[in-house]
């Protein structure tokens, strides 16, 4: 798949894949790069540093997003594709319904909805 939206099935746009990439540099160009926009950092930011100074940043971007910053002068390295890495793990998820339409019982830890935790109304 490539940057451009195409339409699913369902006539429904379908998002650019993402990738894991690296971004590397000092100081200055990582906080440069904290403030750039369309940058997925995950959970948070969270740069390793190197032994020579430098710091690598982790991200997820689109194709045309990571050449962007390579346009800008990041040293970026483009790695996995992950929105791949996801389609190919929807496969392991179950089909059809476990519960038989309600005649198995869910076991194990799981919140009711409309309850609070402690097992009264959540209004």
């Amino acid at each position: 798949m490539n940057d451009q939206t195409d339409k699913s099935e369902r006539n429904e746009p379908i998002p650019p894949d993402f990738y894991a990439a690296r971004i590397t540099g000092n100081r200055e160009t990582l906080a440069k790069v904290l403030q750039e926009a369309g940058l997925d950092f995950g959970c948070r930011p969270h740069a390793k540093l190197n032994l020579d100074g430098s710091a690598t940043l982790e991200v997820y971007a689109t194709e045309a997003r990571i050449a962007e910053l390579q346009a800008a002068g990041y040293r970026v390295e483009r790695r996995e594709n992950v929105s791949a890495l996801g389609r190919e793990r929807r496969s392991e998820i179950g089909k059809g319904d476990r519960f038989e339409g309600g005649r198995i019982a869910p076991r194990g830890l799981g919140e009711k909805p409309g309850r609070d935790r402690k097992g009264g109304s959540a209004s």
